[in-house]
């Protein structure tokens, strides 16, 4: 069944004498302010709600709770824009998200905690959407590359460092969720100095899943696979840190790892798919995160933190790699025209992915043991890559219809992102 999600048309920019730095700073500081918060919130909260008598079950269907506000958020948020505009939509979504983050501190009963995460992940979702098309609108054809390295990079850092700031707040007390609400309210004042007339509104995109499956299969498997494990990792990991005996530095410390791993690790991966069939790429990231979580299953409170450090890192850069280098392998085979309904609909796989995940890795950690989790990924990661290779056996004879397309990295916020596609 297709769905429809908002995509701007590419748009010649109302400043194009302007120096790339300056006039796209105002949505990258707004962006930096919200994955501020959001990594503030990503390895605290589950650590919070654990120190709370919840339970690792609990928490994860928060977690899909969240995921599945997110996924409302890209297909419907055109919705709440169209009547009011860009900047009125965006002031809402940011006070929205801002309130449900500070109402946390008050909640009590998972009922009212659901409600508050889904009210989180509407707003980032809508957020996202908004900010993504501002930027496609205030660049050129010409810069688009560089303003997507420049976003990807400014997602991640922040991201990761909003992460390591939660080292030493009190996860029971409200400073994290008022740092996180502060951060997000603050997002909406460098939007507000924009001086150039906003974009055009979002348009809408058929999903198309059929026929995703039909140009790639794999690629739609990556992206599903992406999203069950290391966005449900985003989740567990906390929790497997707290029951293994790990303090919350350390636990802090090992989800930037993940984070900053997936960051940086892409592009030299990607680098190397740009250089060989992105099918044995993904048959190689399948076989080597397979390796990496099949070490983590064995890892426990003795396990020295440098090492446990490194495979955090590596699990993140491979994990994340399968998403960027799936979307590049499908745009591969499929025709220009379809390119941006093909990715958004990998985002779509990879969100779907990221709501099952984190209620089924909790569910599996709390009814054997903490490291279970990555039996979970072992099994499903083994799963993906002998699919892969009996794909690469039965499509020899279709090496013909593809193309080479340059690798980019693209971050799984909206399904704007992909608008920006040339």
């Amino acid at each position: 069944m297709s769905r429809a999600i908002p995509t701007p048309p590419t748009v010649r920019s109302p400043m194009a004498g302007v120096a790339l730095p300056w006039r796209v700073a105002p949505p990258l500081v707004s962006t930096a302010l919200i994955y501020l918060s959001a990594g503030v919130l990503a390895t605290l909260l589950p650590l919070r709600f654990y120190a709370q008598g919840l339970s690792a079950s609990a928490i994860g269907m928060l977690a899909t709770i969240e995921a599945v506000g997110f996924l409302v958020g890209c297909l419907y948020a055109h919705r709440i824009i169209a009547p009011v505009g860009l900047e009125r939509a965006y002031a809402a979504f940011a006070g929205m998200k801002a309130v449900a983050i500070l109402a946390l501190h008050f909640a009590v009963g998972v009922p009212f905690l659901a409600l508050l995460r889904f009210l989180i992940g509407l707003n980032a979702a809508g957020l996202a959407v908004i900010v993504e098309s501002w930027l496609n609108a205030l660049v050129t054809n010409e810069q688009r590359g560089r303003m997507l390295t420049i976003y990807v990079l400014v997602v991640g850092l922040f991201y990761g460092g909003g992460q390591l700031m939660g080292e030493s707040l009190d996860i029971r007390g409200p400073e994290f969720l008022f740092l996180a609400g502060i951060a997000t309210i603050l997002a909406l004042v460098p939007m507000a100095g924009i001086d150039v007339r906003a974009p055009a509104l979002p348009h809408r995109v058929e999903l198309r899943i059929v026929k995703a499956l039909k140009t790639s299969p794999v690629s739609v498997l990556a992206c599903l696979l992406n999203g069950l494990i290391l966005t449900a990792f985003t989740t567990t990991g906390p929790l497997f840190g707290e029951k293994i005996g790990f303090d919350q530095r350390q636990i802090v410390v090992l989800m930037a790892c993940v984070s900053l791993g997936g960051l940086f690790l892409q592009w030299p991966i990607g680098y190397l798919s740009d250089k060989i069939d992105r099918l044995y790429a993904l048959i190689g990231l399948g076989a080597g995160t397979l390796a990496v979580t099949a070490m983590l299953v064995t890892v426990d409170h003795r396990t020295p933190f440098v090492l446990l450090a490194v495979l955090f890192a590596a699990f993140g850069g491979l994990a994340e790699s399968l998403y960027a280098v799936g979307v590049a392998h499908a745009n591969d085979r499929a025709e220009p025209i379809d390119y941006v309904a093909l990715s958004a609909t990998l985002l779509f796989m990879w969100a779907l992915g990221g709501a099952i995940g984190p209620a089924v890795g909790s569910l599996v950690m709390e009814l054997t043991r903490p490291s279970a989790f990555f039996a979970y990924a072992v099994v499903l990661t083994l799963a993906f890559t002998l699919f892969a290779i009996w794909r690469l056996t039965r499509r020899k004879a279709e090496r013909a219809l593809e193309t080479r397309e340059e690798f980019l990295t693209y971050p799984q916020t909206s399904p704007e992102i992909y608008a920006w596609l040339p």
